[in-house]
């Protein structure tokens, strides 16, 4: 019984101690990201990011190795709401399916903001980053889309277009919208607007902008 209990408290304080593990990964993350997209990835110094994180840097060492291998957990952070998005994405069916796809990705980066900003700033600098944490997420997602509106011309609920073509000009919509978000230009939208700018998306890929006839 004794050895029982015994293995039960070590299980406990293990558990414990990774949570705590766990938890300052988390603040450093997210103190990097700060200090990133304030300063830039080439001009920022582990100390600033200590300092940001509130801990000496010689500890900031006992989590991560250095800046290179903060930079690509920060890029690792953002995969898990991107990978839920995309698994979510797979039965496509209508409009309403497809506001809400577009919702979900105003969502996940206005909740990652400074990861998003830090990982996309330096993927035209890092082409590791830029292939396996941007372009293949952006392709996934690209092809969803575009076997959607493959569907929908096959089933005549849209007129025949280029799929590939008309798939890179919604992204492009999406995308131009979250620029000043990116340059810090403008606040994040609340999440009326974020539901009104995914509608817009929408009814512009849908529907197009000339007035039609009833």
């Amino acid at each position: 019984m004794a050895g029982g209990e015994g293995g039960t408290s070590r299980r406990r304080f293990e558990e414990r101690r990774q949570r705590r593990i766990a938890r300052r990964r988390s603040e450093i993350l997210a103190a990097a990201a700060r200090v990133f997209a304030d300063k830039g990835y080439a001009n920022a110094t582990t100390k600033e990011i200590a300092d940001a994180a509130d801990i000496a840097e010689g500890t900031l060492y006992n989590y991560f190795g250095g800046k290179r291998e903060i930079l690509l957990a920060i890029a690792h952070e953002g995969q898990a709401p991107i990978e839920a998005l995309l698994q979510d994405a797979t039965g496509l069916q209508g409009r309403e399916d497809m506001i809400a796809l577009v919702e979900r990705g105003y969502d996940v980066f206005v909740s990652q903001l400074p990861f998003m900003r830090t990982l996309l700033l330096e993927a035209w600098l890092d082409d590791v980053i830029f292939q396996d944490f941007v372009l293949d997420r952006f392709q996934r997602i690209g092809e969803l889309v575009g076997a959607y509106i493959a569907q929908r011309i096959e089933d005549g609920g849209f007129r025949p277009v280029d799929p590939a073509l008309t798939t890179r000009m919604v992204l492009g919509m999406f995308i131009s919208t979250i620029l000043p978000l990116l340059r810090g230009t403008a606040p994040p939208p609340s999440h009326e607007r974020r539901h009104a700018l995914a509608e817009a998306v929408v009814d512009l890929l849908l529907d197009g902008i000339r007035v039609r006839q009833d």
